[in-house]
C-alpha cells in the first residue's frame, strides 16, 4: 500500500512532503496546520511489545509479543531518524505495547536525547506503572507529555462504566500534577462507551486546569482485539455531536484542521473557573493567522513555539496582532463569569477526534496525507498502514552500526546477526498460554471450557 519514507528528506523544507500530500488530495484548506505550521504531528517510536493489560481492541497482532524489546542504540538512531525527516519541535511518542515495562534508564536515555535534538517526547501508557516516582524521574530527564490511556476496552478489574474509571483518571492526574508534565488522555471509542461520551466530555471540560488535550480514537477493525468492526452508529459526526453535547456548547471542528478531514478532527475550548467557551469562532482570524504563521520562518520545518510564533508574529504583521489581541478580549468577556472564581486564569486543552482505519480497508489517499507516523527501520511509515502490517516491520532485520561494520539485530530471538535474516514474519512456533491475548486467548478459554465440560 504505501511504502516508509526512507532513510532522511533531502530537501530544504521539510514540511514540503506532507504540504504537497494535502494539496494533491484537496485537503489544503486555508485552516490546514499540518505542512504549513509543522512537517508531522507526531511519529510513534515503539520501543516494546509487551503490555500488562489485554484490551477488547488493540492494535498489536497476535503474535506482536513475540517480538523482544528494541535495543536502546537502535531506538537512539531512530530518533536521529525522525529528525532529519522532520526537523526541531516534532512530538515523538514513546510508545509499545506500554513503554513502562522498559528499564526507566531506557526511557530517560530517550527522553535527554529527544530533548537534546530539540524534540518533545510523549509517553503514551495505560499508566498502570507510571509512578509518581518514575514520572518526576522522566521528567527531570526530559519528558515533556504524558498521553494516559483509560478506557473500557481495557477490562480494569472492578470498573463497569467509564464514569467509575473516572476514579482511575484522577489518580492518573494526581500522580503528573506539579512535575511540568502536559496531561493528555487518549478514550477508544465503541458500542460499549458511546453513551457515555457527553459525560467523559464534562469531566474533562472540569479539569481543563489539568489536561492538555483529549484523544478520542474511533473504533478500527484491525490487530488483535477481540472486537472488530465499527458500529454504524459510531461516525465522526456522531462523536463529534456527543462532545459537543456534553461540553455544553458547540465545537467548531471545522476551523482548524490537523491533517486529512476523514482522519482527524480537532477543536480546542477556554476554561476558567466553570466558564468554558470555543476560541475557534472567528473562522476569518484564525486562518489569517494560521497563514501568517506559516510564513515566519520558512527555513525551519519544526513545531514552532507557540508563544515565540505570537510574539513574532506581533513584530511581524501588527494589523493581524490588533485583531486578535481584540479577539483574545471577546474571549475573556465570554468567560467573565469564572474568571473571578479561576483568579483570572485561563486554561486552554484541546479535543481531537481519531477516525483510524481498518485493516483491510486502507485509503491511500488518506494514507499518504498521514499526520502520525510509525519510526522503522526503513524510515517513517503511515500507522494505519503499520498497524495493517504489523508483523512485517516489527520483526523485519533492524540494522545497527558497529565498529567492524553493519549487523543486523533479529527481534524473534533478540540475537545480533552477521548478515540480515531473510524472514520478515516470526515463525509459527506455538505461542505460551501466559502470552495468549485477544483473540487467540479468547479462543484458547473457550477450548479449555469446551474440553472440560
Amino acid at each position: 500500500m504505501l511504502k516508509p519514507a526512507g532513510k532522511e528528506f533531502s530537501g530544504t523544507d521539510q514540511r514540503a512532503p506532507l504540504n504537497e500530500a494535502l494539496r494533491r488530495h484537496g485537503q489544503s484548506v486555508p485552516g490546514q496546520t499540518a505542512g504549513r505550521l509543522f512537517a508531522m504531528a507526531c511519529v510513534s517510536l515503539e520501543i516494546t511489545q509487551r503490555c500488562n493489560l489485554d484490551c477488547t481492541l488493540c492494535y498489536l497482532s497476535d503474535r506482536a509479543e513475540m517480538a523482544k524489546d528494541v535495543p536502546l542504540p537502535i531506538l537512539i538512531d531512530r530518533i536521529g531518524m525522525i529528525h532529519r525527516h522532520y526537523g526541531a519541535g516534532t512530538s515523538i511518542q514513546i510508545s509499545g505495547g506500554d513503554p513502562t515495562l522498559r528499564k526507566i534508564e531506557d526511557l530517560e536515555a530517550m527522553c535527554r536525547h529527544i530533548r537534546s535534538l530539540g524534540m518533545r517526547s510523549c509517553m503514551m501508557t495505560n499508566g498502570i506503572k507510571a509512578s509518581r516516582e518514575m514520572l518526576s524521574r522522566l521528567s527531570i530527564a526530559g519528558l515533556d507529555d504524558l498521553a494516559l490511556h483509560v478506557d473500557l476496552t481495557q477490562e480494569r478489574a472492578g470498573y463497569e462504566t467509564e464514569a467509575a474509571l473516572n476514579a482511575v483518571r484522577l489518580e492518573y492526574i494526581a500522580r503528573a500534577s506539579g512535575l511540568g508534565l502536559r496531561i493528555l488522555f487518549n478514550t477508544t471509542v465503541y458500542s460499549g462507551n458511546i453513551r457515555e461520551l457527553p459525560m467523559l466530555a464534562r469531566f474533562f471540560r472540569d479539569h481543563a486546569d489539568k489536561i492538555t488535550l483529549a484523544s478520542f480514537q474511533m473504533q478500527a477493525d484491525t490487530g488483535r482485539g477481540l472486537l472488530r468492526e465499527r458500529d454504524g452508529a459510531i461516525t465522526q459526526n456522531s462523536v463529534m455531536k456527543a462532545l459537543s453535547d456534553g461540553m455544553g456548547l458547540p465545537l467548531d471542528f471545522d476551523v482548524a484542521s490537523v491533517g486529512h478531514s476523514l482522519c482527524n478532527r480537532y477543536t480546542s475550548v477556554l476554561a476558567a473557573g466553570g466558564a468554558v467557551i470555543s476560541p475557534l469562532t472567528n473562522r476569518a482570524v484564525i486562518e489569517d493567522t494560521i497563514t501568517a504563521m506559516e510564513k515566519i520562518d520558512r527555513r525551519s520545518a519544526g513545531n514552532l513555539d507557540v508563544a515565540r510564533t505570537l510574539l513574532r508574529l506581533t513584530k511581524q504583521n501588527p494589523a493581524l496582532a490588533l485583531r486578535l489581541l481584540r479577539e483574545a478580549g471577546r474571549w475573556l468577556w465570554r468567560l467573565r463569569s469564572g474568571l473571578w472564581r479561576a483568579r483570572g486564569r485561563v486554561h486552554r486543552m484541546g479535543i481531537l477526534v481519531h477516525n483510524f482505519m481498518d485493516a483491510t480497508k486502507l485509503d491511500r489517499e488518506r494514507c499518504e496525507s498521514c499526520v502520525f507516523m510509525v519510526a522503522t527501520g526503513d524510515g517513517p511509515l503511515s500507522m494505519c498502514v503499520h498497524n495493517a502490517e504489523r508483523d512485517a516491520h516489527i520483526f523485519a532485520p533492524a540494522q545497527i552500526d558497529t565498529p567492524q561494520g553493519p549487523k543486523w539485530w533479529d527481534a524473534e530471538t533478540g540475537q545480533v546477526r552477521e548478515t540480515p535474516h531473510a524472514a520478515n514474519t516470526p515463525t509459527k512456533a506455538p505461542m505460551p498460554l501466559k502470552r495468549l491475548k485477544g483473540r487467540q486467548r479468547f479462543e484458547a478459554d473457550q477450548a479449555r471450557k469446551a474440553g472440560g465440560s
